[in-house]
Order: structure tokens, then sequence, then C-alpha cells
């Protein structure tokens, strides 16, 4: 039976990150990865946001499926030949095929051969969550993770699921094609964004032709024979109420940690409503063993789980042992993406959470784009930036960008919170020009009051 210091189970962002980081520091590492051959580096590379956003990029300029999703294949194998040649053959960590499932606290069996480490990384990421909607787990539905397999544009596909994955995907097969209807079950699409412009999007991709229902959740799927389509939805109440049919079933209503077959029970690490329970080091009831990523429930970005994995990596890098020195995970402003064209760039609280906490003392101002140089010289007129903050506070609380490549603006957003910069400061700096960044001061310019807000 081998034996290493350290064994990341799951090769995605934070398992992968934080095995080769150790095993650069003189550890004996290796990483178990299920499907090697088309799944080493994660969802993110493989089914997540690297293949899905090549098909949106892709999608919004040619409306070929052949060249999207060669595109996304190029991409992925790419990315996955690359990432698994750098991890085993460049800083030599060991590669176990197949799934593990521990024995006991301190052994795993994957394919019939044993493991053991001193310590371990539950990192085996996230799978999509299905909805107990009647008669769902009796037709062929598909994720989005299927979707990326598809051979042909569905004439049209009903999507139960209104959030990030859905509406990309939604917006992509539209442009390539298909009709699309939309069916989320809250009252505003993106749970979680800012209510305001999650209502502008939706009627922006509605007016491109994007049929969408929400505020009632779809209560029956059926799959037959049927006039209008292979599948049928229905809606039994409310203003909304009847049936919708189409040639193509998407579920895309959110994740859930993927941790069935691991024996956790066996070993006595604890979980709750699914997800691992974790301490502020990401340790997890066994205290020699870590559980990073999407199995400690959300937000599942793979940019959280990446920090997660540099988290434990420089403790452990410092000593095996808990010390005073080491760090405690914090709550980082995080930037949240939804690429949707124009795209959804966010960080902080959204106006409902700031007013649900500050009250009245909440201030907001909007920036839109058609105001622009840059966005009249593209020929883009759609979206608007929008800031929270507080009366008499410098405090940025809230951004949102909806426009042309706000997901690279975002980031200077952040590097501001983080380090504790405010309104005054974003407004302060000498912008470049016609650039499209130049909307953040303008924004920044009204909330630190050199301009007023309403004009």
């Amino acid at each position: 039976m081998e034996k290493f210091d350290f064994i990341s189970i799951g090769s995605g962002s934070s398992g992968r990150g934080l095995a080769a980081g150790l095993q650069r520091s003189g550890w004996k590492v290796a990483i178990v990865e299920k499907d090697v051959d088309h799944h080493f580096g994660g969802t993110c590379i493989n089914t997540g946001c690297i293949p899905t956003k090549a098909i949106v990029e892709s999608a919004l300029h040619n409306s070929s499926l052949d060249s999207a999703k060669a595109l996304e294949d190029k991409i992925v194998e790419r990315i996955r030949s690359g990432t698994l040649r750098n991890v085993e053959e460049k800083v030599g960590v060991k590669v176990i095929h197949g799934e593990a499932s521990f024995i006991d606290q301190f052994t795993i069996e994957v394919g019939g051969e044993k493991y053991s480490s001193d310590m371990y990384a539950i990192a085996t990421g996230s799978e999509p969550s299905i909805p107990p909607i009647k008669g769902l787990n009796s037709v062929d539905y598909s994720t989005s993770s299927d979707l990326l397999h598809i051979d042909h544009v569905p004439k049209s596909i009903l999507v139960i699921g209104g959030g990030r994955i859905g509406l990309e995907l939604s917006q992509a097969f539209h442009n390539l094609g298909s009709e699309v209807t939309i069916f989320e079950g809250l009252p505003h699409l993106l749970p979680g964004e800012d209510e305001e412009i999650a209502d502008a999007i939706k009627e922006h991709l509605m007016s491109l032709g994007i049929k969408i229902y929400n505020g009632r959740f779809v209560d029956a799927v059926d799959q037959g024979m049927f006039e209008g389509g292979k599948y049928k939805l229905s809606i039994y109440e409310g203003e909304n109420k009847g049936d919708y049919y189409g040639d193509f079933l998407l579920v895309a209503t959110g994740r859930k940690p993927r941790i069935s077959g691991l024996n956790l029970e066996k070993i006595g690490v604890e979980t709750e409503r699914g997800v691992i329970k974790v301490d502020e080091y990401l340790r997890t009831t066994q205290k020699h063993i870590f559980a990073v990523g999407d199995v400690i429930g959300n937000p599942m970005f793979t940019n959280w789980a990446a920090f997660q994995g540099r988290l434990v990596l420089n403790n452990l890098r410092q000593s095996r042992e808990e010390t005073a020195n080491w760090e405690k995970l914090r709550t980082p402003n995080m930037p949240r993406m939804t690429f949707v064209y124009p795209e959804l760039a966010a960080v902080g609280l959204t106006e409902k959470e700031a007013r649900d906490k500050y009250g009245d003392d909440v201030i907001v101002s909007k920036f839109y784009n058609k105001w622009l140089g840059k966005s009249m010289i593209v020929g883009d007129y759609t979206g608007f930036l929008k800031a929270i903050g507080r009366k008499g506070s410098n405090e940025i609380l809230g951004v949102h960008l909806w426009g042309v490549r706000t997901g690279s603006i975002i980031q200077m957003i952040v590097l501001a919170m983080e380090n504790n910069l405010g309104w005054s400061q974003l407004a302060d700096m000498v912008y470049g020009h016609p650039v499209l960044v130049e909307g953040v001061e303008g924004l920044s310019r009204m909330m630190s009051g050199k301009v007023n807000a309403d004009s």
C-alpha cells in the first residue's frame, strides 16, 4: 500500500493547486481523479466555465453550432492536457485514476487499490441539482454538461432555471437559431443579484425574442408525441398557468456538492444538508481531512475554490499542525460574473441587501453606458452601471456593472474594496479615453458628490 503525505480527492482548481503547491514544497502528494481523460482539471475546465463561455462567445459572432463546438473542443483539450502534463510531469504529483472511497480515516480505496495518507483534501466539486418536479425523473432531460455534446440546434428549447447557467445557454442557443422559453420560479431572474438589473436583463432578453416566465415554479413535466414538441411543461396556477411545448428540455437549477460514495459517515466527517462542515481553517470534523471548493457549499465559483486551496496551502507550508500563524478563512470581496450579452459583473451588496441592513441611509447612483463615447463608437447602447453606498460615507457597499466586457472592469472595484478605498479614490484618478471604464469614473464621481447624482 503506497503511502503519501497528502492526497487530494479531486483535480479541480482548489485540490489541484493545493496538491501541486505541496509537492513543490517537498511533500509526497497524489491526486485522485475518477475521469482523467475527460475531467482532469475539474468542472470549470471541462464542463463548466470554459466550454460554456466558448459556446456563448462563438454563438454571439457565428450562427454555426459546429463552429461553436469546434472552438469549445479545441480550448478544453488544450487546457486539460496542458494542466495534466504540468501537474504530473513537471511538478511530479502522482495522478491516480479512479473513484476514491474512504476505508478508514487515513486510507482510501481506488479501483481495488489501497492508498494511505497523513492528510487529505476533499475537492470533488459539484454536480447539477435536479428539482423535485413531477415527472422530471421520467423524461430525457439534459443538464448544462449534456448540452455540450449536442449535435444539432433544436428548433425549440424549454429551460427550467433563470440563473447564470440557464440565461447564458439560453441566449447562446437563441443566437444559434433556437426558439427559447425560460421558466424561473422566483420573482426575479438571477437570484442573488440586484433585482433592478435582473429585471432589466429580462426585458432585454425578451426584446431579442426569448420568452421568459417567472414567479411560479413548474409543476409537472411530460414527454411524448405532442403537437408542439417532444416535451410538455405544465404550470397549474397563476398568471403563467398553462402547458408549454418544446423539442429539447434543459434543466439549469443550480448545483450541489458531489460527495456520494466517499463513505464520509463511516470515518466521522460530518455533513449538513449535503454540504461538508468545515472550521475556519477548512478542516472537517476529522482535523487531518480538509474540504475545499464546491463541497463546502455556496458560492460555487472556481475562483473562490482556488482561493480556499491557497489558504490551506499557505497554512500547511508553515506547519502541518495548527499554529498561531495559520490564517483563517475570510470572506473576500468576490466578483460575480454572468456571461449573458451584455455581461453582468457585480461585487458587494445588492440594493435590497443594503437597504435591509442600512435602511434610508442607502444611496444609489446609475451611469448609463449610452453616455460613453466608446459605447457610441462601438455602437452599443445597452446596459448601465449601478453603485450602492451610504449617506456621508466613502465606503463602497456594492457595484453592479451591466455592459460590454464589464467582467474585465469589475476587478478595479474589487481592488478598491479589498484595500478600504472608496468612491473618492476611484473618482480622483485619471482615466484613459475613450474607453468603457470611464463609466466607473462617472459613477464614482456621482457617488463622491462631485456631480449631481440626478443629472
